[in-house]
């Protein structure tokens, strides 16, 4: 089992155990991220191995992150002694991992658990484990119209009622993340109301610092400068202080900027997306986002924003005082006051 969406990944791990009938006293786990410390022989042998004490004989035997299954483990330098003895370790590897799922222990659940990335199908291990039958799920970080669907399967579940405008606030402070969702739903369960409005949500849902300096950005980029200053305030009552808001603006923009540069250079948005490894999708809402706007003016920001910087390490500049006549003197100057 493997993905990103960490949440429905956990939720899985442990919907498995119970159904095996198996405890945390009768859980093993192998932390197989690291191929030099790995064995592959020592957790195959923990599979096969019963407890002496009193209790169930279900057990599990849970194999975490293992490095062979990820697309992005470090092998280290390369070299023809490096591959041979890398490709040696491996037949080993599937030669241990052959003969236990041959014949597997009846009374093991054997857990292959990749948290925070997919497992590589491509790999020999991967295509062994598929080969004797095993149960492969992948939770992935859903898209916005099947997060929105799931979001309200959740709320129906908890019976929970939200207005459209609340709900839409929902979907934007939790962006597609199943973890921040359930732990609004939690809040609003702990609050004890059935029915919800848009102010209750801004109240209780905390902003997802990846949204709001999204947000800031866009609607610092649009001249709008009290949205600006809206989510600007929002992440500033979430514990940010303004230098930190200062580099994730400068973040963005700087995106914003090559995106610009590149189109202005004849480049397409397939040949950017490419050249940048984006999603078209991305990259076209980020040109139509910076129409209004050269490239010149977007590095203009950036060097203001750099000078800023330096101001506030060398003490000359106020963060708080600094940042905010940033916002006001080029939301201005964009907004056309």
């Amino acid at each position: 089992m493997s993905g990103k969406d960490l949440y429905r990944l956990e939720q899985a791990l442990k919907r498995i155990l119970k159904e095996n009938s198996v405890d945390r006293d009768h859980t093993v786990v192998f932390d197989a991220s690291d191929a030099k410390n790995f064995r592959i022989d020592t957790a195959i042998l923990e599979c096969d191995t019963f407890s002496l004490f009193e209790g169930s004989d279900r057990k599990a035997v849970i194999i975490r992150d293992p490095f062979f299954l990820n697309a992005a483990a470090k092998t280290g330098s390369r070299g023809k002694k490096k591959e041979d003895k890398e490709e040696a370790e491996r037949e080993k590897r599937m030669s241990v991992l052959e003969q236990y799922l041959k014949r597997p222990n009846p009374d093991t659940a054997l857990v292959f658990y990749c948290h925070g990335f997919d497992a590589d199908s491509r790999k020999k291990e991967y295509k062994l484990i598929e080969k004797y039958g095993a149960v492969i799920t992948a939770y992935k970080k859903m898209y916005d119209r099947d997060f929105a669907i799931y979001c309200d399967e959740q709320l129906k579940k908890n019976k929970l009622t939200l207005r459209p405008d609340a709900k839409r606030e929902l979907l934007a402070r939790v962006d597609c993340d199943t973890l921040l969702l359930h732990n609004a739903i939690e809040k609003m369960l702990l609050y004890g109301e059935r029915e919800y409005n848009l102010n209750d949500v801004r109240e209780l849902v905390s902003l997802n610092p990846e949204v709001n300096v999204f947000n800031m950005s866009q609607q610092f980029i649009a001249g709008d400068l009290a949205g600006t200053i809206r989510s600007m305030n929002e992440m500033l009552k979430a514990s940010f202080d303004h230098t930190s808001l200062m580099m994730m603006l400068a973040s963005r923009i700087r995106s914003m900027y090559t995106l610009r540069k590149l189109y202005e250079k004849g480049m397409s948005e397939s040949d950017i997306a490419m050249r940048l490894n984006m999603k078209p999708y991305a990259v076209k809402k980020g040109l139509e986002n910076t129409r209004s706007l050269s490239s010149n003016k977007l590095l203009t920001y950036l060097c203001e924003l750099a000078e800023l910087d330096q101001g506030i390490k060398s003490g000359t500049i106020d963060p708080k005082e600094g940042f905010e006549q940033f916002i006001l003197r080029n939301g201005k100057q964009y907004a056309g006051y």
